[in-house]
């Protein structure tokens, strides 16, 4: 058994980021080409490009500058690339956390109750 979290950065009920447009950005960043990432994703290239223009907007960043216009050539700017580093971080301390509780808290109870039966 192990406990799962998701987390996702929310402005006044808007996603700001979390994991989808976390592997948007990191997917470009490995295949060098916002059409790529969103097709490996399963995502239209509108719909790719539509949230990482929201997140730009929401915290007054830039992540991405277009090299080849529209066929989806990008290169990541440094604040992208600290955004998916810190979220990286942020989950890894998260997950560790939560391990860490249930561990504690969840899995001790069940223990207990397997060794009165």
């Amino acid at each position: 058994m192990k406990v799962k979290t998701k987390i996702w950065i929310d402005e006044g009920g808007k996603v700001v980021f979390g994991e989808g447009r976390y592997l948007i950005l990191k997917t470009a960043l490995e295949l060098g080409s916002l059409k790529a990432s969103a097709e490996k994703l399963g995502l239209s290239y509108r719909a790719a490009w539509g949230k990482i223009k929201a997140t730009e907007k929401l915290l007054g960043i830039k992540l991405v500058e277009s090299s080849r216009g529209r066929n989806g050539g990008i290169t990541l700017t440094n604040d992208a690339q600290k955004l998916i580093a810190q979220y990286e971080q942020l989950k890894r301390d998260i997950r560790d956390y939560a391990d860490q509780k249930f561990r504690e808290k969840f899995l001790k109870i069940i223990l207990e109750e397997k060794g009165k039966n």
